[in-house]
């Protein structure tokens, strides 16, 4: 009798301990259902603080392939989108302003205010380019005046309507706040952005985070995790980029069982996973491809896919005529291309090339570059299927040659779409 009792606490213990096992991995790993859009890197420009004229085409002419003088024409087609799509929220990472004026964060707080009200909660986050910037102007003829920045306290202000009134909570040592998604779900916005530190986190917000995601894990909640800066090195650049104390980040969020973290910042559409945690850094809304992404869960499940900005489509819509905005995919294409092109046949004419192999191994490093960008390189391959190309552009040496062997590293491979 006695061994019967004892045969049967011990049945009873070992249905609690796996009874707290289980509970404890429903924990880690919830069951969340969300459908969000996610774009980063807007650098809007307001439209009234430029003509268009000389010294801002000459900026543009030097510039890293933005197509700022549509950006007015981007971001109206793509709240479009947002808005034929309803989502249950529209999260912005970051770089929200061309360059920190407080005029362009007030014309585009204009735009996001038609957005929520039209039921559609909106997140935003800051950039670097965004807060306490000393080189804001505006661009008319032949001259670039200052115009006002902004401090985080101003951010806030401005963007008060845009997750932070509606915040769970918020970190006193950053712009980093907690939003509810839904049920099931709630969002981390993390701020690296702070006036003394401008790509990392203080000890007080990781410890905050901490307790961000214990408090989640405890409600049987999921985390999606969002930041400007990046949690792992995707590109041959990790100064300024990669987030200070990121491998310090990335232990709290492989404990917690947190599977995606989505960032910017580079303009380059990237994918990267290190043991449970996959990154996805997003491309620039205003860049090439002009891409944002669809971010959709369904118990558990997490799919990630980028999608154009159809602004052609808008273009007509609206009555346009001008031919750059009714053919933009073309035009954003070689805009993004402007300075790469000339830097490139600059260095291979120094290296003794010149007419039709000029011609093929820039128009060929061009290509590259651009789909390296929207994250699709499966197209490439076909382009120089003998590796040819991409071998002389990595045997012309200097920044060139490092550049095209880093993204010939990518070829092939599809960094736009994602499933856990």
């Amino acid at each position: 009798m006695r061994e019967k009792t004892r045969r049967r606490l011990a049945m009873a213990l070992a249905c609690l301990m796996l009874a707290a096992l289980l509970g404890a991995c429903g924990r880690r790993a919830p069951k969340a259902s969300y459908r969000v859009v996610l774009a980063t890197d807007l650098h809007y420009l307001a439209p009234s603080l430029t003509d268009h004229g000389p010294v801002f085409r000459r900026m543009m002419e030097n510039s890293d392939g933005k197509a700022t003088e549509y950006c007015d024409e981007i971001t109206e087609a793509f709240l479009e989108q947002v808005l034929e799509l309803r989502p249950e929220a529209l999260i912005l990472t970051g770089d929200l302003s061309f360059n920190g004026e407080r005029e362009s964060h007030l014309a585009l707080a204009e735009k996001l205010s038609a957005v929520e009200a039209a039921g559609i909660p909106v997140l935003v986050l800051p950039g670097n380019h965004d807060l306490y910037r000393s080189q804001t102007y505006s661009y008319f003829g032949d001259s670039a005046e200052p115009v006002p920045n902004i401090s985080a306290e101003e951010f806030r202000e401005i963007y008060a309507p845009f997750g932070f009134d509606e915040a769970l909570t918020a970190d006193p040592d950053s712009l980093s706040y907690v939003a509810r998604l839904n049920d099931s779900t709630r969002v981390l916005m993390l701020d690296a952005n702070t006036l003394h530190d401008f790509c990392g986190f203080s000890d007080a917000t990781l410890t905050w985070v901490e307790e961000q995601l214990r408090q989640a894990r405890d409600a049987g909640e999921a985390v999606l995790v969002c930041c400007h800066q990046n949690l792992f090195r995707h590109s041959l650049f990790d100064m300024g980029y990669v987030l200070n104390k990121a491998e310090r980040l990335y232990t709290l969020l492989e404990d917690y069982g947190v599977p995606l973290f989505l960032s910017g910042h580079m303009h380059i559409q990237h994918r990267l996973t290190r043991g449970g945690v996959t990154e996805i850094a997003t491309s620039s809304l205003t860049m090439g491809a002009c891409q944002y992404a669809l971010v959709e869960a369904e118990e558990g499940r997490i799919r990630y896919e980028t999608r154009r900005t159809p602004v052609s489509a808008w273009a007509a819509a609206q009555g346009r005529t001008e031919e750059e905005l009714l053919d933009f995919e073309t035009y954003a294409a070689a805009s993004m291309n402007r300075r790469f092109r000339s830097q490139a046949e600059e260095q291979l004419r120094a290296a003794g090339l010149s007419g039709a192999e000029l011609q093929e191994l820039t128009d060929f490093a061009c290509a590259l570059n651009l789909a390296y960008f929207s994250g699709d390189l499966t197209g490439i391959p076909a382009l120089d299927p003998e590796g040819r190309l991409l071998a002389q552009l990595t045997e012309s040496g200097g920044f060139l040659g490092s550049y095209i062997a880093s993204m010939g590293e990518e070829i092939g491979r599809d960094h736009s779409r994602w499933e856990s």
